[in-house]
């Protein structure tokens, strides 16, 4: 074996070690396709060789990025939030675009959450939870010391409040997927 193809055989080999969480039938896939580009760039010389493999990286770096991209590719498949937010997390050290949606999903479902208790507390504590409107502005929520003006939207607050929790849980989703669809576009 010559020194050029003991390199390349070298570099799929730790390729494929570092692939390892990716199932065996895309692992063999990936790194038949990274073996054919090194051969591919051998045939054009030895210098073409090394500038593919100066591009491509260490093979642990270049595992790294193919098993976020997997990963990312495979959150934004499930129905569930909190893999596509692992995956985005994982993702934002590198990408302002990730990080900005993980801050606002995370705010969304915040509030979905605080939309949600509001609506549930409103039959437990009717007189402490609603839309009062005061001098200084209006208040909503649940309050310890509800003022002394009349709750202004009564029962209704249950609908609101759930349809508002709802909405919010629909746009933090799609914050999340059309970031991740972004992020997973700026792979290639």
């Amino acid at each position: 074996m010559t020194e050029p193809a003991r390199l390349i055989a070298d570099y799929v080999r730790r390729l494929r070690w570092s692939l390892q969480a990716i199932p065996a039938e895309d692992r063999a896939g990936l790194t038949r396709e990274i073996e054919s580009h090194l051969t591919d760039s051998l045939a054009a010389g030895r210098d073409s060789l090394d500038a593919a493999i100066a591009a491509m990286g260490p093979p642990h770096a270049l595992a790294a990025r193919y098993v976020q991209e997997f990963r990312l590719a495979g959150a934004l498949g499930d129905d569930r939030p909190a893999p596509l937010i692992r995956a985005m997390l994982v993702r934002s050290g590198r990408s302002a675009a990730a990080f900005g949606a993980v801050l606002a999903a995370m705010l969304l479902y915040l509030f979905a959450l605080c939309f949600a208790a509001v609506a549930m507390a409103k039959p437990l504590f009717p007189s402490h939870v609603g839309l009062w409107s005061l001098p200084q502005g209006s208040a909503f929520g649940i309050l310890t010391d509800p003022p002394a003006a009349p709750e202004m939207m009564g029962l209704w607050v249950l609908p609101l409040g759930l349809a508002g929790a709802l909405a919010c849980y629909a746009l933090a989703t799609m914050v999340l997927r059309g970031a991740g669809r972004h992020v997973l576009l700026s792979f290639h």
